[in-house]
């Protein structure tokens, strides 16, 4: 019984100094993950007008964070998005065509339980988006063009997500990511770019990955007590 009861002991003190070892207090992390993402629709302008729906796209990308104290970090991401659009556009059909982001973010992340295995946060931070349509040939076809053009966008997300420590340094994430854009003209390359209508990269996204950690301050275990025996 003497041997169960020490052999417990030991398991819950090992456990304890493990969890405690997952502080990111002046380390740097590298991020890398993928998911799913459902975006905005966007619009016809161009004509009586109509919404261009979208389908659900991917998404992928990674980024870098440091830990400011046990509570605070910041990051940097790069994440592309893409999803079919199809839309009907009045005088012009059907319109099948792939639209597709590349978002960078920074961000700040506020994080609960910092030392323990299991460490939720939220974020919140500004984005700027690359955004381009992926014409077709029936696209083209149809505009009788070569194809479009969309403009830079610019908003905000937040973040909701956790990370899961299996070693000090390396840990399993996952996160639900919202993100608000302004939206862009789409016009045409040709003809002095008239609009056919306008883009909004706007999506929700959730992300599967994992994270890796360097550096920081090495926290020391505490001594175990040894019983003297007279």
């Amino acid at each position: 019984m003497k041997k169960i009861v020490l052999l417990a002991t030991a398991v819950l003190f090992l456990f304890a100094t493990t969890a405690m070892a997952n502080s990111i207090d002046g380390k740097f992390g590298i991020t890398a993950r993928g998911g799913i993402s459902s975006i905005s629709n966007s619009e016809w302008t161009y004509g009586a007008g109509g919404d261009i729906g979208t389908d659900i796209g991917w998404t992928g990308g990674g980024g870098i964070m440091y830990g400011i104290t046990d509570n605070v970090a910041v990051t940097f991401d790069v994440i592309y998005l893409q999803a079919d659009l199809k839309g009907d556009c009045p005088g012009l059909g059907t319109i099948v065509t792939a639209g597709k982001t590349i978002d960078f973010a920074v961000g700040a992340q506020w994080r609960f339980m910092p030392k323990s295995l299991f460490v939720p946060y939220v974020e919140v931070g500004v984005d700027a988006m690359w955004n381009k349509l992926e014409t077709t040939n029936e696209f083209q076809a149809t505009l009788g063009l070569y194809g479009v053009e969309v403009g830079r966008t610019y908003g905000g997300h937040l973040s909701v997500g956790a990370d899961y420590f299996f070693t000090p340094n390396i840990a399993l994430n996952a996160e639900i990511r919202g993100l608000y854009s302004t939206k862009s003209d789409i016009t045409t390359d040709v003809d002095g770019g008239y609009k056919l209508g306008e883009y909004n990269p706007s999506n929700i996204s959730g992300f599967i990955g994992i994270r890796f950690f360097f550096g920081g301050a090495q926290e020391a275990s505490k001594p175990i007590a040894k019983e003297i025996t007279p």
